[in-house]
């Protein structure tokens, strides 16, 4: 895993994610919804997983919820510590730190781990996923987007500029027998400085053999087009879906 700060880091200091899509509490997020839906009504307290810009982590604190987020990057971490002070209804903490290492304390109603899972080999997610199990409530669940291999192998060498007008470019390719999208990011004309993502995709029932020995079940999937989760689809059409896990 030794790409992920680099890529990470220059993907949001290229694109200025902080300031293009600064939090705007009116804006609705889908993932407030998929809360509500799926965890239950009422406040929870959540703990977000790479939660990047912080957007969604503010729209759940402002949805009522008590939410603590771990973030790599130390200047996305600070940047959601100011978002904490724009919060008026749960409220937000943010630690900077590798999720893999830092204790976040206490339990949590909710462990969402939005648009990004797949880091790393299977013995990593598992690991992982063994530690999403220790931080959750008994009655608790683990909220994960996982990409479908299925989407990726069809997209495979398409391009595109992302955001639209940020002269930074994405290309998607695909490892058929690692069942992992790989996508190379570079600025417009300095190609020579690209950098590479690896995420491994997991059809439904590869995330089942992976759960095995984590102590988490898969109780629900929802299939979706795109990660932010707009008209629901047959799985079959999907490129991501939301994974509802709970404890044995």
């Amino acid at each position: 895993m030794d790409w992920v700060k680099e890529f990470y880091r220059k993907q949001y200091e290229w694109a200025d994610w902080r300031h293009r899509y600064d939090f705007d509490p009116a804006e609705h997020n889908p993932h407030v919804d998929a809360i509500r839906r799926l965890a239950g009504e009422g406040p929870k307290r959540i703990l977000e997983l790479g939660p990047g810009t912080g957007n969604t982590a503010a729209a759940l604190a402002n949805a009522g919820h008590d939410v603590v987020t771990i973030e790599l990057q130390p200047m996305l971490a600070e940047h959601i510590a100011q978002l904490a002070e724009r919060i008026e209804a749960g409220s937000l903490r943010s630690i900077a730190g590798d999720f893999y290492a830092v204790d976040p304390g206490g339990s949590f109603d909710v462990v969402a781990y939005f648009d990004g899972f797949g880091i790393g080999s299977d013995d990593d997610q598992r690991l992982l996923l063994k530690r999403v199990a220790g931080w959750l409530s008994s009655d608790g669940c683990a909220l994960i987007d996982a990409l479908t291999p299925w989407y990726f192998a069809k997209t495979a060498g398409n391009e595109e500029e992302f955001p639209e007008g940020s002269g930074i470019r994405y290309r998607e390719d695909f490892d058929a027998d690692g069942g992992r999208m790989i996508e190379q990011m570079w600025r417009e004309g300095h190609e020579d400085d690209a950098v590479t993502q690896s995420l491994r995709c997991y059809a439904p029932a590869d995330l089942r053999l992976l759960l095995e020995g984590t102590g988490l079940l898969l109780v629900e999937v929802e299939a979706y087009e795109d990660e932010w989760y707009g008209e629901p689809c047959a799985l079959e059409h999907a490129m991501v879906y939301l994974a509802k896990l709970a404890q044995i």
